[in-house]
């Protein structure tokens, strides 16, 4: 193979490279955002119906246990074991909460930044061809986890240095190699478009869709509440 064609070859492998990461680093965090601002809030509301479901019937549990017993007072360490069965739905419901404040931050930071969106990509396009760990035989990993940072964040003054570092210790990669490489990670990127949150991308660029996906949690957040309700008027 010449050398023409194995440089054909490894800018393809780049170019692969590049795809992965802006699936992880921008494209994920873009789409997931994007799912929240719809539906998170909503997310949230279900969650906290779930967790409070829960509560009611632990303590009906309770009360059955002691004979009928309606005074939360006389019941030791009631709000004890409602911790601890719910630990896990608290949790979810802190962590999508955080997620649903993260998401907006995101989602402002394209917003303000979308003018240099395509210097951004074009500069770590170039990083990724001179420092790449697949490619080059980096002392340490910090130089490429500051040029993901950069471009997450959309700074491309630090890309625009990080593009200028001379790297010269290019590993090793025969053709076959490179050819199994290419190969396995164009299969890695299709499997990754099939995963959550990549698939999300055309739905929500659907206004049927989000309506009708906002409905359908509004009918299982009514369902909730009803159920809620008719366990605490038994509980009273």
């Amino acid at each position: 193979m010449s050398l023409s064609e194995y440089n054909n070859l490894l800018n393809k492998y780049i170019k692969l490279l590049f795809e992965k990461n802006k699936l992880i680093i921008r494209d994920a965090p873009y789409i997931e955002s994007r799912y929240l601002f719809h539906f998170g809030d909503l997310m949230v509301k279900e969650l906290e119906h779930n967790k409070n479901i829960k509560e009611l019937r632990i303590k009906q549990n309770i009360y059955e246990n002691y004979f009928g017993l309606k005074r939360e007072k006389e019941i030791k360490n009631i709000q004890r074991e409602m911790d601890r069965q719910t630990e896990l739905l608290s949790k979810k419901i802190c962590e999508l909460e955080k997620k649903c404040e993260a998401s907006r931050d995101i989602l402002s930071l394209r917003e303000k930044n979308k003018a240099k969106k395509d210097l951004v990509d074009s500069l770590f396009f170039d990083v990724i061809s001179i420092i790449h760990p697949s490619i080059y035989n980096l002392k340490n990993d910090a130089l490429w986890e500051r040029a993901k940072k950069a471009y997450l964040n959309y700074d491309d003054a630090t890309l625009a240095l990080i593009k200028n570092v001379k790297i010269n210790r290019m590993k090793d990669i025969n053709t076959a190699n490179l050819k199994n490489d290419i190969f396995l990670l164009e299969n890695e990127i299709i499997c990754m478009k099939r995963r959550y949150p990549y698939y999300l991308e055309s739905n929500l660029s659907s206004d049927e869709w989000i309506d009708s996906y906002n409905k359908e949690i509004n009918g299982r957040i009514k369902k909730l509440e009803s159920e809620e309700k008719q366990i605490f008027e038994k509980l009273v």
